[in-house]
């Protein structure tokens, strides 16, 4: 059968594509602001996966792949090295003020070895106090894995939750985390200023955070009414195209945005 055929060498050119990414090391990682919504300053900046290989040209193909020849820990390892590179390189360059935080999506089952954590440790320890590692609901929660990430590396200890509000076991997760961030997913963002359910679910994980010191980021904001209503609802932190796009070198905050946040407070 052609098609049948057709479709065989196209899944092995991706897998042979997939492997020279693995060997190589070819993404690169584009920043993005995290911002006060109380003072309009960069806390800040998630890493981003960047790919442009001829078949893999997204990091949800690079994952799925990932997941079907058996790479997530090659995934996690190459992460949380590139990303720390990218980021210590703006620091250097003076490009960044080099206080930020940087939030790193990690896999939630997978952890580096104690011979990676040791490189880490001595390549990026002025970093290693203001990484988050960010996990996403996506990926089924390993308690083992989770626990080793939280006591290596020399960290603080700091997790973000990923995407919240778009699993399904939400409040377990919260509870097995415990985490410093919680990132509200964009589904629930978008027109929130027209949705009073939303605004209700918003409300209360900000009365869950706040109880117990833990800061809520609302992410994916794309325009002036969503940004007004998520600081009048006391979300702390936020993120999104309206504020400032991903780029390799982080552009300043949108004017609008910021004039928005002054007026505010």
């Amino acid at each position: 059968d052609p098609e049948i055929y057709r479709k065989e060498v196209v899944a092995t050119e991706k897998r042979q594509q997939f492997q020279k990414l693995i060997r190589e090391e070819l993404v690169r990682y584009y920043f993005q602001p995290i911002i006060s919504g109380k003072t309009g300053e960069t806390i800040a900046y998630e890493a981003l996966m960047r790919v442009s290989l001829p078949m893999i040209t997204n990091p949800g193909q690079v994952m799925e792949l990932a997941r079907e020849e058996g790479c997530l820990h090659e995934i996690e390892r190459i992460t949380m090295f590139k990303s720390a590179e990218s980021y210590l390189f703006l620091e250097r360059e003076g490009l960044i003020s080099g206080k930020e935080k940087l939030f790193v999506n990690s896999v939630a089952s997978q952890h580096m070895t104690e011979a990676e954590s040791e490189e880490y440790a001595r390549r990026f320890t002025s970093l290693q106090s203001r990484l988050v590692v960010e996990i996403t609901e996506e990926e089924g929660m390993d308690s083992s894995a989770l626990e080793i990430k939280r006591n290596t590396l020399g960290l603080q200890g700091n997790f973000a939750l990923d995407d919240y509000g778009s699993g399904y076991s939400n409040e377990k997760n919260l509870i097995d985390l415990s985490p410093a961030y919680i990132k509200v997913d964009i589904s629930i963002i978008r027109d929130i200023d027209k949705s009073q359910d939303k605004q209700q679910i918003v409300s209360n994980i900000v009365d869950y955070a706040h109880a117990r010191s833990m800061q809520l980021i609302a992410e994916g904001i794309e325009n002036d009414a969503e940004l007004r209503k998520v600081i009048d609802l006391g979300v702390d932190l936020l993120q999104g195209f309206y504020l400032s796009r991903p780029a390799a070198v982080p552009a300043p905050l949108a004017q609008p945005a910021l004039d928005t946040i002054r007026r505010i407070h």
